[in-house]
């Protein structure tokens, strides 16, 4: 009479090398791009982002692995690894974060608390970081400066 529901597949979306997408993406499961994404993509799993790839816009998962060009904002609920090829230009929120010799980071980083430490504390999840980018920190000048 009820069925259970089954589990996505290792990766149950996957965007090839030669593929163009314009629009933002949304997965259930988890999801590989290999090619060339103008939109958000939102995985509920983890979402790869290979060597070929070029996301420009904003990317929300579980694990997110990046060896690609990305141009936006990452928020990751587990780990981000950013491997040798990788270049992000963005700002980035993760509860842990790997990143390999090589790998390029511009921007902001915001570690939080993992979902399993937050609901053993009792805390609540903050919210994903902005969907824009953040303006450049300002330089307070002192009046010695003059």
């Amino acid at each position: 009479m009820f069925r259970k529901k089954k589990a996505p597949l290792a990766v149950d979306t996957l965007l090839g090398e030669h593929t163009v997408f314009t629009g933002n993406i949304e997965s259930e499961g988890s999801m590989k791009v290999l090619g060339k994404v103008t939109g958000d993509i939102r995985a509920n799993g983890d979402l790869h982002v290979e060597a070929s790839a070029h996301v420009q816009g904003h990317i929300y998962g579980a694990g997110i692995y990046i060896a690609g060009h990305v141009d936006g904002n990452v928020t990751a609920r587990g780990l981000l690894h950013l491997q040798s090829t990788a270049r992000l230009f963005g700002d980035i929120e993760v509860s842990s974060m790997v990143t390999d010799e090589g790998a390029v980071l511009q921007g902001n980083c915001r570690m939080v608390e993992s979902p399993s430490v937050l609901e053993k504390s009792g805390k609540s999840a903050p919210e994903p970081a902005a969907a824009t980018k953040s303006a450049k920190p300002q330089l307070k000048r002192s009046k010695d400066d003059d």
